[in-house]
């Protein structure tokens, strides 16, 4: 069975799937149905939306203190893009969310289109004008990435997916790297920024290891580190270094490369090529 994609914190969509004009009022709704359903939409976009905001403060406090190395990732990324990249480049982008960092990153390479998927309507209409900035043809995707890239039909040069990866679980992950294996060009490349232990840690210890950093994290109160905390417990999958290089290897990668690590070795960059 496919897995689908878990939705990437902090930018996530919501589904409202209670009754919230009972819950809130208690009693039944003696308007028409159809007045009725409007009024309840617009109780749902209006929780949508703070959830989102809520959500958005939190990355933009994880981007803006650099808690999870975005800036030393997107150099990593630029300088393998302009070493390594053809001219004239495809890049997608898996997970987008707002396409902050790898505009951050892509600008001055020599793209020629970009295509982002994600699954967070938001994060996609923050994507746009920021995409402007890169003065190429952009095309995003409103759509959960594991049902998008099984159903892939433009070639690219080159793939990105930083800590979106991790939502998965082995079979998933291979299942993943597969299609955009199968996405790219003769030549391409695939970089993933993801949730790595050192061979020989399970993941109740790479998890021991990311409870140890609420220290660092003092931009956040305790509310919000539990929050995220609650997140990474539920969601995060990480992988040994050597179950990398064994998923690339039997996804088609013939060369998997440690690019970069953070300090604290939560997480590790990898490139990937056929």
């Amino acid at each position: 069975m496919r897995q689908k994609a878990a939705v990437s914190c902090p930018l996530s969509s919501s589904s409202m799937h209670s009754d919230i004009l009972t819950s809130v009022t208690g009693k039944r709704v003696r308007h028409s149905q159809m007045k009725a359903d409007s009024v309840r939409d617009a109780v749902q976009d209006h929780s949508t939306q703070t959830l989102f905001q809520q959500q958005w403060q939190i990355y933009s406090n994880v981007l803006d203190h650099n808690y999870f190395y975005h800036r030393e990732v997107g150099i990593q990324l630029r300088t393998v893009i302009k070493e390594q990249a053809p001219q004239s480049y495809t890049f997608l982008d898996i997970a987008c969310g707002d396409a902050r960092a790898s505009v951050a990153a892509l600008q001055g390479t020599a793209i020629a289109q970009y295509v982002g998927i994600d699954l967070s309507h938001a994060a996609l209409d923050l994507a746009r004008p920021t995409l402007v900035n890169l003065g190429c043809p952009f095309t995003l995707k409103h759509a959960d990435f594991v049902d998008a890239l099984s159903d892939w039909s433009t070639p690219v040069d080159v793939a990105w997916i930083g800590l979106s990866l991790h939502h998965l679980t082995g079979p998933g992950k291979r299942e993943v790297l597969r299609m955009v294996r199968d996405a790219l060009r003769p030549g391409g490349l695939l970089l993933i920024y993801e949730d790595t232990s050192p061979d020989g840690e399970d993941r109740d210890g790479w998890l021991r290891r990311w409870d140890a950093m609420r220290h660092v994290w003092t931009a956040f109160t305790d509310e919000e580190w539990a929050s995220i905390t609650a997140h990474v417990h539920a969601a995060d999958f990480p992988e040994t270094e050597s179950s990398w290089a064994n998923l690339g290897a039997e996804t088609g990668f013939s060369n998997v490369a440690e690019v970069y690590r953070m300090p604290d070795d939560l997480f590790r960059m990898y490139r990937l090529a056929p």
